[in-house]
């Protein structure tokens, strides 16, 4: 076990996880712990925890490699399950973009848009994709977070699933904005899978007609 410095404040605490900001030879990071389960026979935790953040840093680094604007990794504690990496100055996207003007509005959600067809261009789902896991900086500069959902796969349902939970936030959460956003997110989404955006599209709207068909089979019940 290594750990690079004491906590110096807890940004979020998940039943998964905990994320906090440490400084380390007077640079502020952030760590991600897994926290052990004891419903699990401890060696089979350990080995899950491990796994698990194993795999987040390999997919936060090769999103890395495709350009995605993401955390950098420092360091990986296999043992302790913590994943310490660049701390991200910002805010997150769910918190401003009900404030946003039009322009400002669209130059973000396309960017999120490249972002996101950078990421499926290079193999990655990412599992959570929600404004929650995007930070803006004050430059207005979008940075995907928490990998911990995400998947190394070529299947493009994945990437329509991605898709389709970005929409279903908006539509909860930013009602008023959800059409402009959406529509510039796949402008920006589009520059970067090209023709492959028709085969991600038509797996929205089958998952979409998924759950439509749920809800009216619901509401017979």
């Amino acid at each position: 076990m290594l750990r690079l410095g004491e906590p110096t404040a807890i940004i979020r605490l998940g039943a998964e996880a905990t994320i906090y900001t440490l400084n380390w030879n007077g640079i502020e990071l952030v760590a991600k712990r897994r926290i052990p389960k004891i419903y699990r026979h401890p060696l089979l935790d350990k080995e899950i925890r491990m796994q698990r953040t194993a795999s987040e840093a390999r997919i936060i680094s090769e999103a890395k490699k495709h350009g995605v604007a993401c955390p950098v990794v420092i360091l990986v504690d296999l043992e302790d399950a913590t994943i310490y990496m660049q701390r991200i100055r910002g805010v997150e996207a769910r918190n401003i973009i009900g404030n946003l003007n039009q322009e400002a509005l669209s130059l973000l959600a396309r960017q999120v848009g490249v972002l996101t067809g950078m990421l499926h261009n290079g193999g990655i789902a990412h599992g959570d994709l929600t404004l929650s896991n995007v930070i803006v900086d004050e430059q207005m500069n979008p940075y995907l977070i928490d990998f911990g959902l995400a998947t190394f796969t070529k299947d493009i349902e994945e990437f329509a699933v991605d898709i389709h939970l970005l929409d279903r936030s908006l539509q909860s959460t930013h009602y008023g904005v959800r059409d402009r956003f959406m529509q510039h997110f796949l402008e920006g989404y589009k520059t970067v899978l090209g023709d492959m955006i028709h085969e991600v599209l038509e797996k929205v709207k089958e998952i979409k007609s998924r759950g439509r068909y749920v809800e009216r089979g619901t509401r017979k019940r």
